[in-house]
């Protein structure tokens, strides 16, 4: 089932506590509505007894305890105690994040979930929602190409269990003893920088760089399109969904409002990706002044030929396998 397209078709609510609403998948007892104002609420079964909880409040979400809500589905309708979580109607760029994010983390809840389980769930949301408050962190082109490669795999899980998280991470992409960096640049030339230190040889194992030639196609793909076809493609591994939407958000930031409609062209990317060894960039001799710590450089690598054989994406493969 597609949770965000069924969203989009649910009448509104008929008021703050009686809503229509479709079962989320594989939790029954939980639910996702559309509000008076039509934006996302979760309506997630609460175990615990009733008592009072504060509400949590934040600029873009939402969320209120030990509610008593009517919800009727194409099926059936009851009556139960619900926490109810929900995205600020005037932000309508950001429901499908919402959904796609918050639907992840609350599958990893106990069939039986308590206050103190969703409380936890709804504050890593509203962490999550903080990082639109923020600068991005990520330059729009470098999260598409690394989202694009994670696409391109056999076995996008391992892909994603690969990607970094964290923006200051060396490598964008780590395996034990390997590392597989990724280069996004516009237009026709390939040129690219890096930090020397990005080039280090691992005593045993890979080091790739994977390079994309990326065009703006009106009709292309976006960052959101791109996360959405991987993270259906991991259905059943809720946590590894999270992390790509986590990913995307922090990435994005307080212009991801804004960054949505970038799109590329994804034929013109897979025809211009190669796969390079570390051993094949042209690169700066280590500064032998050890007050020199870090150097950054831009390489041309349109003239480089590539030591990796097979493909490029036979390549990629190769290391996530």
């Amino acid at each position: 089932m597609e949770v965000f397209a069924n969203f989009t078709r649910l009448p509104l609510a008929k008021s703050a506590v009686d809503f229509s609403a479709i079962p989320l998948p594989s939790r029954q007892r939980d639910f996702l509505a559309k509000s008076v104002d039509g934006s996302p609420v979760f309506l997630l079964h609460d175990s615990s007894s009733a008592s009072y909880v504060p509400a949590v409040e934040l600029k873009s979400v939402s969320a209120r305890f030990h509610c008593t809500c009517q919800v009727t589905t194409t099926n059936d309708a009851v009556e139960g105690q619900f926490a109810v979580v929900s995205c600020r109607a005037d932000v309508p760029e950001l429901y499908e994040l919402f959904i796609r994010c918050f639907g992840a983390a609350i599958e990893q809840l106990p069939d039986v979930a308590s206050t103190t389980d969703i409380h936890a769930s709804v504050i890593r949301l509203i962490d999550l929602f903080r990082s639109l408050s923020r600068p991005g962190n990520r330059e729009l082109a470098g999260l598409w190409g690394e989202l694009f490669v994670i696409s391109m795999c056999k076995d996008p899980a391992k892909a994603v269990r690969a990607w970094h998280a964290d923006p200051y991470e060396r490598f964008d992409f780590s395996l034990p003893g390997s590392w597989l960096e990724v280069k996004s640049t516009l237009g026709e030339e390939r040129q690219h920088e890096f930090g020397l230190e990005q080039l280090q040889l691992p005593t045993t194992g890979q080091a790739y760089v994977a390079s994309l030639l990326l065009q703006p196609l009106t009709g292309g793909v976006s960052v959101v399109d791109l996360a959405t076809s991987i993270t259906s493609m991991l259905v059943s591994q809720p946590k590894l969904r999270e992390k790509v939407w986590e990913n995307v958000a922090s990435a994005l930031g307080i212009e991801f409002s804004e960054r949505l409609d970038r799109r590329f062209d994804p034929q013109c990317a897979e025809r211009g990706l190669r796969v390079f060894s570390a051993l094949d960039i042209p690169a700066p001799d280590a500064p032998a002044d050890p007050r020199v710590t870090r150097v950054r450089f831009r390489t041309d690598l349109s003239t480089v030929h590539s030591s990796v054989a097979g493909s490029a994406i036979d390549a990629l493969n190769d290391f996530f396998a």
